[in-house]
């Protein structure tokens, strides 16, 4: 069952509807910076599914876990130190595929999700899903100067404890380089100001965790 742990970096910015990110991958601002050794303009649906204890040991220790089920793909996801400021978002995470539904500490496969999660919970520890999220994808490769970027434009809803919300949101995730270099912040601003986005003060998953407060 593959692994991948990294430390993930992007830039969130929100935008005001549907509409504003259909005109902002149309762009020419954009289909400048297309990487066209890349296949572009892939759209999927997700779902995703944040869990935690009945008595919230992961958001009072500032971890999520969450799987997203991407058609027959289901992949699981803890974060931990998620920092978020002016949209600039850097957290830690593990990726595992694990094809089985869990909804104890105990259930989840050996790795490192596994070991990271018991050495906060008991192995019998309940786990409940507080947000569940539903999203249409579509992802393009960017280059911009020496930083490469996948550009990927969300839309749809969050619900957690009988509440939802809409969110229309672009994500800049490096893949290569500096998201804090003067090319990436001069086409991030150029972004902002062209389709009137503005910095995401939350992740999705807060955003979920906030229903509850």
């Amino acid at each position: 069952m593959p692994l991948k742990h990294h430390i993930e970096q992007e830039i969130k910015l929100t935008a005001l509807d549907q509409a504003s990110l259909d005109s902002l991958v149309r762009s020419s601002l954009v289909q400048q910076y297309l990487h066209h050794s890349c296949e572009q303009g892939e759209t999927q649906r997700f779902a995703a599914i944040y869990y935690d204890s009945p008595d919230w040991i992961l958001r009072k220790r500032r971890w999520s876990l969450r799987t997203r089920y991407e058609g027959p793909r289901h992949v699981s996801t803890l974060k931990r130190n998620s920092t978020q400021r002016d949209g600039f978002s850097s957290c830690e995470e593990i990726e595992q595929s694990i094809d089985q539904a869990f909804n104890r500490v105990a259930c989840i496969p050996a790795g490192k999700i596994a070991d990271a999660l018991n050495s906060i919970l008991p192995a019998d520890a309940v786990l409940i899903p507080r947000v569940e999220v539903t999203m249409q994808r579509t992802k393009r490769i960017l280059q911009v100067g020496e930083t490469r970027i996948e550009l990927v434009t969300d839309s749809g809803h969050i619900s957690g404890n009988g509440k939802t919300m809409a969110l229309f949101e672009v994500e800049l995730e490096k893949l290569e380089g500096d998201l804090q270099s003067p090319a990436t912040q001069a086409f991030t601003e150029a972004l902002m100001d062209a389709f009137s986005l503005r910095p995401s003060q939350q992740s999705k998953h807060r955003i979920g965790l906030s229903f509850y407060d």
